[in-house]
Formats: structure tokens, sequence, C-alpha cells
């Protein structure tokens, strides 16, 4: 008998706060059924089933500029974007073209493992960047630059993910940005900005981007319809200064094997000129949220006393810091043992035992009553590794 695929890092008769997968209510919805019937029935569809422009489907490309410059006043234009394999294909490219085997590349810490894994692969040196409240710290960041300069061997880029922080769930205060943008522009490196969760925000308000704050200088910008379509469909987007584009354009990649899944990103554009993105996006910031609050409520209710969390504005995260006594590694084994599963937090840090007492936690994939009862059972979990420590 035919078995389906399961979602990835998901198993029967567990509860997964592992991976931040979208809430599975939200995908093949009616409006992106329409918009793939729609799609398919257009004269221009059967391009989808050739190789694609190199820069990517250019009705996308002119929907995402309309948005940018709408939403986010990035006064960009088609040359200053190109569609991307997921945000994952955006970030594979830029580290390969602009960032030597070793060279330094800068990282908040902790930063998402899969990234840190993607520039690891290029045989980049990683530096963290340490984090509180308000995302990186500056004051960090500036004497790190002053230590790599003297001896003379400044890095290449930052890696930087601003809005709703995987794996942490904070979003760094604009005023940091300002000056982060100044030691960039002192030191020479450039900004790549990791904005897949731009939209997913709770509150009225975002910050202004890197990109926006610098008027494009240095910066690359990336975002993705993994969060707010479906990450199946591995669609994103580069937004930079036309030579870096130029330069992405130009790739042998791309040159070999054209431009990024021209038949996603078609039906994509069909669904966004259809005028369903917006309200889908309103629907998911809806949802989110709810989860969000939902677990923040759990938490409050069940954590002992020692154990703190973030409280994110948007996104799919918490992170969690355990007593010092307690072993995040100790309390998953356990918790797997029980049916739960979730992030440890020592993936996401350069060196692995910075995060010994951290969690991830997603909120956005397991169903409400699943959530609770996740962060119940993590609660008593934890108790019971403190009492055999």
């Amino acid at each position: 008998m035919f078995q389906p695929d399961l979602p990835q890092g998901t198993a029967e008769g567990t509860i997964s706060l592992l991976f931040g997968h979208p809430d599975p209510s939200t995908l093949l919805t009616p409006a992106m059924r329409d918009a793939l019937n729609s799609a398919m029935n257009s004269p221009q569809f059967y391009g989808a089933f050739q190789y694609g422009p190199e820069q990517g489907t250019r009705a996308l490309i002119k929907y995402l500029v309309d948005k940018l410059n709408r939403e986010q006043q990035l006064g960009v234009q088609t040359e200053n974007v190109m569609i991307t394999a997921g945000s994952t294909g955006a970030l594979d490219m830029v580290t390969r073209l602009f960032a030597p085997p070793n060279s330094i590349v800068l990282v908040e810490a902790p930063s998402y493992a899969d990234s840190l894994h993607v520039l690891r692969d290029h045989h980049v040196r990683l530096r963290g960047i340490p984090m509180d409240d308000q995302g990186l710290i500056v004051t960090e960041l500036e004497r790190i630059l002053a230590e790599l300069n003297v001896a003379n061997d400044l890095p290449i880029m930052l890696y930087t993910i601003p809005n709703y922080h995987n794996p942490t769930g904070i979003t760094l205060a604009e005023s940091r940005r300002v000056e982060i943008l100044n030691l960039a522009d002192r030191y020479g490196f450039l900004i790549v900005e990791d904005d897949v969760y731009h939209d997913l925000g709770f509150e009225s308000t975002v910050p202004s981007s890197f990109y926006a704050l610098a008027d494009g200088k240095s910066v690359l910008s990336i975002g993705s319809f993994s969060k707010t379509f479906a990450p199946g469909l591995r669609v994103g987007w580069l937004v930079a200064d036309k030579n870096i584009i130029d330069q992405c354009v130009n790739c042998g990649v791309l040159q070999m094997g054209g431009g990024s899944n021209p038949f996603s990103a078609q039906v994509i554009a069909e669904f966004c000129s259809k005028g369903y993105l917006e309200p889908h996006i309103e629907t998911l910031r809806a949802i989110y949220k709810q989860r969000c609050e939902a677990a923040l409520t759990a938490l409050s209710r069940y954590m002992p006393s020692d154990v703190r969390w973030t409280h994110p504005r948007g996104g799919f995260f918490l992170w969690l810091t355990l007593p010092p006594t307690v072993l995040a590694s100790e309390v998953k084994r356990v918790a797997n043992e029980r049916g739960l599963n979730f992030a440890l937090g020592e993936g996401f840090f350069i060196d692995p035992a910075d995060g010994r007492h951290n969690l991830r936690i997603a909120f956005s994939f397991a169903a409400l009553p699943d959530l609770e009862r996740g962060l119940e059972l993590l609660a008593q979990v934890i108790e019971t590794v403190r009492r055999h420590t």
C-alpha cells in the first residue's frame, strides 16, 4: 500500500516542535488550486517546462519589484531582483561567488544551523557574534572587527537573520542596524540579510531592512515563498546591486541550467497576480500569532521558574535557556522516548558547547492541542532530568 511522504523531521505518533514547517492547513488552499489550474491553462505556461531565463520568471520578478517598493520602499528595479531556488539556493550561490575559501564570514551566535552547514560547505571560516534580546550586540561586533583588523584578516561578509530570527525569534533593533551598516562601510564587508520571515510579523511595523537603510549599497537581501506559500516549490529571491545580480545571473550553474524553478515560479506569479498573496499572508499572521501566544501561555503555565525563553514578535520560533545543571541533550533524549521532538541548541552555534543548555521550539507546525501538550511534556521532562542530575 502506498504511504505518503511525511514532512521532514516528523514521525507517526509524535509531537514535532522540531522544524519550521508551515501549518498544514495553509497548504494547497482553494486559492492555490485556482492559481495552479489557471497557470496550467494559460498560453504561456508551456515555457514553464523549458529552461527558464537565468534571472528568473519575469512575471514574478515584476511582482516582487512592485511589492518590495510598495511595502518596504526599497526603490529597486527589475535589474536588482532575481529568482532563486529558495533562500537555501540564494545563500549557497552568494557564498560560492563572494566568499572565497578560507575567508571569514561573521554570523550571529546562535545562527540558523542549516545556514552554518551551507557556509561550512564552502570552506569559509566562521566567527560568531553574541546576541542579546535586541539582537546582535554591536559592541561585540566592533571589538571583533578591531581584533581582526590588527591581524589584517578582515571578514568578507556578515550573514544575519534580522527579523524574527531563527532560532531565537528575536528582531534586531533598527538603531543597531544603522550601527552595523556603519561598521560594514568602515571595514569593507558585505551584509547578507536572510529576511525570509519578513511578512510574518505579528505587529503592524517591521524595522527598516539593511537594504533600505543602506540604499542597496553592499547589502544582499534574501527572501522566500517557502514560509508564505509552500516550501515544496523551492522559490525564493535575491535583491542586490545590479553588478551583483549580473555576477549571479552569469554564474556557471545558471548558465548551464537556466533560471530557478520556472514551473513553480509561474504558479506563484499567477497566485500573486490574482491578488491572493496579501490576504493569504494576513491569514498566516493570525494563525502564527495565535500559535505563538498559545506557546507563551503554556510556557508560563508549565515551565520551571528557572527556565527562560524569548518572546518573538513574528516568525516560527522560540528559544529556551535551561538551568546550568540541565543538559539539553539529556532533555531531548528523554523527550524523544516520550514522543516529543525539538531542536537542540548545540547545532546553532559554531562551537556546539555554547548551546548545551538551549532548545529551539518551532510553534508553526503542531496543532494547538499538540503544541500545549508538547510544552507541558517538555516541562515534565526538564524536571525529571533535573532530579536525575
